[in-house]
């Protein structure tokens, strides 16, 4: 019995030895808990509505039914030309479209008129409740101007609007990961293994360039970036039917510069890194928040407002952003270009720092 708790007591040891080994029996459960729990408790999701309204004109009556519209805690309300509101209804980025005539007040004083509302034809419960607060506003706005009987109806037009579905966001997600992996573990977990090996002091001595073999490294993990986004983008349509919606150039463009910048950073983190074990810990604590705070599996508004700033500090959020635009043409966090200068800004740092810092041996 002495033998047998001597040995427990050892294993213990050799496991308190192994930090790396430690926190992702213990401390990794907890963590992933804790910030699954963060993400996914905030509560009842509040009813809130996008909604467009097309009234041009300085009509009084216009100006007081928009400061009845802007009034309401769960409306948004965007002003614009019915055109442009209508494409925003069919990208999906509008809940409904109110669109208000410019004669308002005449029409009110010879008795009434129609307001149409333009509504998504496949949100069927939410179209209803949007009609009912509107209705609402219309008849607070009515008892405001003396109306005795209600002059102003709301006529629903349903119009087919694209919405996104799970798997469209999700696509575009999974197509960051894979870059974004191919960085951190084809590329820094390759290159610990070369020099804990002592293939690259070995290479660093032989007559060929070190810009040489940098150079082709690069080159052959682009490639693979690109045989990769081929295969994740033919499956998503042949089985999916995840449609490419932006341009492909863009789109090729967008993969080149995510494949070079996470490269980058799988060099950088490489020379940060002193032995293989230290280096693939250290890979896992880079990729694990990545993954899960960047915006590629839920929307970044699901998250709690003290993990913002890290959402917003890390190259995978923009990158995800980038080709769920180019793809599917989703509304955007920010404007593409943000998104690829943001990209092209952690290239230029971690080339820099990878330059500076990496060993050979």
């Amino acid at each position: 019995m002495r033998a047998f708790w001597g040995l427990v007591s050892a294993e213990t040891k050799e496991l308190l030895r192994d930090r790396a080994g430690l926190f992702w029996m213990l401390g990794f459960p907890v963590i992933f808990i804790l910030l699954f729990g963060f993400v996914f408790s905030g509560g009842e999701e509040e009813v809130h509505f996008e909604l467009g309204v097309v009234a041009q004109g300085t009509d009084p009556a216009i100006q007081g039914l928009l400061s009845g519209l802007r009034q309401v805690p769960v409306l948004t309300v965007h002003e614009g030309t019915e055109e442009g509101e209508l494409a925003e209804l069919r990208a999906g980025r509008r809940d409904g479209v109110l669109v208000v005539p410019q004669d308002l007040a005449e029409r009110l004083s010879a008795g009434g008129t129609e307001l149409t509302l333009y509504v998504d034809a496949t949100q069927l419960t939410g179209r209803e409740v949007l009609s009912s607060i509107l209705n609402q506003v219309l008849a607070e706005f009515e008892a405001g101007t003396g109306g005795a009987q209600r002059r102003l109806v709301l006529a629903q037009e349903p119009i087919q609007a694209r919405r996104l579905r799970t798997i469209d966001y999700m696509l575009p997600g999974v197509l960051a990961m894979t870059i974004m992996q191919l960085g951190l573990f084809g590329v820094a977990a390759h290159l610990l293994s070369l020099r804990e090996r002592k293939v690259l002091r070995r290479l660093w001595a032989t007559p060929v360039p070190r810009a040489t073999f940098v150079s082709a490294q690069i080159t052959q993990r682009v490639l693979l970036a690109l045989l990769q986004a081929a295969i994740i983008l033919t499956l998503g349509h042949l089985v999916f039917s995840v449609p490419i919606l932006g341009s492909r150039l863009v789109l090729l463009g967008v993969l080149i510069l995510g494949a070079l910048t996470f490269v980058a950073l799988g060099y950088f983190l490489a020379a940060m890194a002193r032995t293989q074990e230290s280096g693939i810990a250290f890979l896992q604590a880079v990729n694990f928040p990545m993954m899960f705070l960047s915006g590629i599996f839920w929307p970044v508004e699901w998250m709690p407002g003290f993990l913002k700033p890290v959402v917003w500090a890390l190259p995978l959020t923009y990158l995800g952003d980038a080709l769920r635009q180019t793809m599917v043409q989703a509304s955007p966090l920010v404007p593409l270009w943000v998104d690829l200068a943001v990209l092209g800004g952690w290239l230029a740092v971690m080339a820099a720092l990878a330059v500076r810092f990496f060993r050979w041996e």
